[in-house]
């Protein structure tokens, strides 16, 4: 190993607060509940709102786990997951007002499915149960519910 990288791989753990070693064994930004997690996420609300997204959409940040990795890897935006009612195809694109209106619509019969989502499956953090095997778990939609907001006409 070249000695310079090395040397720099002592600095970087030793400037590492002991409690990010200690906490979890998956690396400092996956540990959940970590102090920098509240400011990570507050910087991704406030650009989304700043952004013009909608005070609903943004509190979808909430739901992610409390992870600084969580945080910082979350989309920037926001998208329609929209399952059709004919044949149960699945789309996932950008979300906009009008798409989000037009899906809901489609949907109001009860079949099919549209929901606005950050992403489809809820990030892992350390020690988190994996999102396939959360309560929250759609398989036909592929989808944690948790992380969604059903579409509004």
């Amino acid at each position: 190993m070249n000695p310079v990288f090395s040397a720099a791989l002592v600095v970087l753990a030793l400037n590492l607060p002991a409690a990010a070693w200690s906490a979890c064994n998956c690396g400092p930004t996956y540990c959940l509940d970590d102090s920098a997690f509240n400011a990570a996420i507050a910087a991704k609300k406030s650009q989304a709102a700043a952004d013009g997204a909608p005070t609903r959409l943004v509190q979808l940040y909430d739901k992610l786990d409390h992870c600084v990795a969580a945080a910082t890897t979350a989309p920037d935006g926001f998208s329609i997951l929209f399952q059709n009612p004919a044949d149960g195809s699945i789309i996932v694109d950008g979300w906009t007002v009008e798409d989000e209106r037009n899906d809901a619509a489609a949907t109001a019969g009860g079949k099919g499915a549209c929901f606005v989502i950050l992403t489809r499956r809820a990030f892992a953090c350390c020690d988190s149960t994996p999102a396939t095997q959360r309560a929250d778990y759609d398989s036909t939609l592929d989808l944690n519910t948790t992380g969604a907001i059903r579409c509004q006409q």
